[in-house]
């Protein structure tokens, strides 16, 4: 059984944007509802009301609903047309496939309070047996222009209404043979529970389905199995994808922990920090990242279109934690980095999170070339240069850059220089090969005994004579 309320009519009401104090329209076919209540309360400007298809025995609590004009209240499991006399703005009723009976003919009546009711449906119910069932029908309801999606003639009126005293008693003399009480079957109270007996649908699920009388009990049961048989299919579906979807460990990606809400607090001795990753997110380390191999990138595979706001990185001088929709990531570093001067950034092309964090000793060491690190690429790359070079100040220059360089001549570098001998300055090719990447560290030897200076000759851009041999 499922109830009406407010939590079930708000999902419903999608199209008024989840208000339901002013919804006029609403839908709750096939919610397995077995009585109404709540809608007088919860949505009192209701308009259009569809409850077809459910288990409802008997029209109540609608009392509210002064605005309604339509109800839809088809295959369910309707016995007697009551409790409508209050809605006064009804125009059209439809209790197709119900089990109205042939005694309720005798409720018809309460109808005429409804003057604005012009269409009505009774077809698919055992009260359409009667023969003289239209007949009764429109000469009762007098406002009636349409009945079973046939419209009402004058000429059917008239004649409906000549032949009413015969019809009516033709009704009573049927029921008092079936053995009907008449005076029961004329009341029309909301202290009445018509729903059907328990131990009737017990009964019923106890038969076998070809021998099942047709009955509003027959109906309620079939349903319960209908809604067994449904929760046991969606049950092996769910264990079928927590089958597929199971790690290495025996669980599930459903059975994870539950999301972060932020970056949970580190431990006081930061290397008994472990690693992990809660989202499986594929992930690319380069520790010899930048243009010179100065710098340790680290790039998250992500969603292309996921929002930024969705995550969160926090870096650390030896770990590095990413927050991706409350799930961890979290990796220690190769070697100790700067956070200060750390980026992350967005790739426009993949969408991919990169997190650029500058090495610690690549910084202190970038002047001096101690302690820098460096990449097998960027060694290679050193390896094919030519240092020999000095006065050029980088001793890491091609064969085609030196060429280059010596036909531009040297007017730059004795400027920068400020004309002082290019004799006593030389190049630690050890630190540069050992140092960071293309820069050279450039020493003055100690001082000489105080000694007349040796004069050189110093050649400008616009001579044509080689200059001498270092």
């Amino acid at each position: 059984m499922a109830p009406i309320d407010l939590a079930m009519i708000r999902r419903r009401a999608e199209h008024n944007e989840g208000m339901v104090s002013t919804l006029e329209e609403v839908s709750l076919h096939q919610q397995e509802i077995e009585k109404i209540e709540g809608l007088g309360q919860i949505c009192r400007h209701l308009k259009i009301l569809y409850i077809q298809n459910n288990l409802i025995s008997k029209l109540a609590n609608l009392h509210r609903l002064k605005e309604l004009e339509y109800g839809n209240f088809a295959v369910n499991n309707i016995v007697k047309i009551e409790n409508l006399q209050r809605c006064e703005s009804l125009a059209k009723l439809d209790l197709t496939v119900n089990f109205v009976s042939k005694a309720s003919l005798l409720t018809v009546h309460t109808l005429n309070a409804n003057y604005k009711l012009t269409d009505l449906y009774l077809m698919g119910n055992p009260c359409c047996d009667f023969g003289g069932y239209r007949a009764f029908v429109v000469a009762t309801l007098r406002n009636l222009k349409k009945l079973d999606g046939k419209d009402v003639t004058p000429s059917e009126r008239i004649s409906a209404t000549q032949k009413l005293p015969e019809i009516t008693a033709q009704l009573l003399k049927e029921l008092k043979r079936d053995g009907v009480d008449i005076d029961n079957a004329r009341k029309v109270s909301d202290a009445r529970d018509l729903a059907p007996d328990e131990n009737d649908i017990a009964e019923i699920l106890q038969t076998p389905e070809n021998e099942r009388r047709w009955c509003p009990a027959t109906r309620v049961a079939e349903q319960r199995e209908s809604a067994a048989l449904r929760d046991e299919q969606d049950g092996k579906k769910k264990e079928n994808v927590d089958a597929l979807f199971a790690n290495d460990g025996g669980g599930s990606r459903r059975s994870q922990k539950p999301r972060h809400v932020g970056f949970p607090e580190l431990p006081t001795d930061m290397s008994t920090a472990r690693q992990c990753n809660e989202g499986e997110f594929d992930f690319r380390f380069d520790e010899n990242g930048g243009e010179f191999g100065e710098s340790v990138i680290l790039e998250v595979q992500v969603g292309k279109f996921m929002d930024t706001s969705l995550m969160d990185v926090d870096v650390h001088p030896n770990l590095v934690r990413v927050l991706v929709k409350g799930r961890l990531l979290q990796l220690a570093l190769p070697e100790e980095v700067r956070p200060d001067l750390s980026i992350s950034q967005r790739s426009k092309v993949t969408g991919s999170l990169v997190i650029q964090m500058p090495k610690l000793k690549g910084d202190s060491g970038k002047g001096s070339g101690e302690g820098s690190s460096i990449g097998k690429q960027n060694k290679k790359d050193i390896s094919n240069r030519n240092p020999g070079w000095a006065a050029s100040g980088t001793g890491s220059e091609t064969g085609d850059e030196l060429r280059r360089r010596k036909g531009r001549g040297n007017s730059g570098l004795i400027k920068k220089l400020g004309n002082v001998s290019l004799r006593n300055i030389v190049t630690d090719t050890h630190r540069t090969i050992g140092g960071g990447g293309d820069i050279i560290s450039e020493a003055l030897k100690p001082p000489a005994p105080a000694v007349a200076a040796t004069q050189t000759a110093v050649y400008g851009s616009e001579s044509d004579d080689e200059p001498p041999e270092l």
